[in-house]
């Protein structure tokens, strides 16, 4: 079952766009769970009660507590990077300025179909890829791991350590071998180093912020490739 919100206080634009996504779903052999609010603090309520959605259509001008308002709160104070955004005005202008909350697009009204269909098989598939596992063993015990927990990966003293957004997990391994195992959001910065891409906050030639504020260092060898392929996935991101 995919979870869709819709938050926009013009029950005309809910309306319509709920039947664009029905049809959609039904036209593709999907389950959609649509749940709408018409106003900012109805949905952010309900957000902070553990609820969560897989993709949310926010609108930029929600009367009260704008859309970008609640973009802020779902990406720093509830720190869910997990769901896609995707904004929606009647004014292009606001584009420019939403980098922080990282929307996979922007809609303009009215609304298009073609172009909401479009963001719907993005967003699927970005869905089908942070459902991935990662399985790793410890001490002759099998586990796995969601790899849209994972920040990133790094080896110490002959182990490899996993940093999650709440813990951290060691095991014994090597930074290569994982990195054939892991899904093409992941990139190698370092002889020691992997990095979900999804939780950079700054990229320099030298170096990646990371969601957790851990800066990392870019080695040589590394830097050309890794500056083509987060400029490579963002833009895939948002196309």
């Amino acid at each position: 079952m995919y979870r869709i919100g819709i938050c926009d206080d013009e029950k005309g634009t809910c309306t319509e766009l709920e039947d664009i996504l029905y049809r959609y779903a039904k036209n593709r052999g999907l389950k959609f769970d649509i749940n709408i609010w018409y106003t900012g603090e109805e949905l952010c309520e309900y957000l902070r009660q553990n609820n969560t959605l897989d993709m949310l259509f926010l609108d930029i001008e929600l009367i009260s507590t704008d859309g970008i308002k609640v973009g802020n709160f779902i990406r720093e104070e509830l720190e869910n990077m997990e769901t896609d955004i995707i904004y929606i005005s009647s004014n292009s202008s606001y584009a420019m300025n939403l980098f922080r909350i990282q929307p996979i697009d922007f809609l303009i009204k009215p609304l298009d179909e073609a172009r909401i269909e479009e963001v719907m098989l993005r967003g699927i598939k970005q869905y089908t890829r942070k459902r991935q596992m990662f399985d790793y063993q410890i001490k002759g015990s099998f586990y796995k791991l969601h790899c849209k927990e994972i920040l990133y990966f790094y080896s110490e003293n002959k182990k490899i350590v996993i940093v999650t957004k709440a813990d951290k997990i060691i095991f014994n391994g090597k930074i290569k071998e994982i990195a054939k195992r892991l899904p093409y959001n992941f990139i190698q910065i370092h002889q020691s180093f992997i990095v979900n891409m999804d939780y950079v906050e700054e990229c320099t030639y030298e170096m990646v912020r990371m969601r957790d504020k851990a800066e990392l260092n870019i080695s040589q060898p590394y830097r050309k490739s890794v500056r083509e392929q987060i400029m490579k996935y963002k833009w895939e991101k948002n196309n």
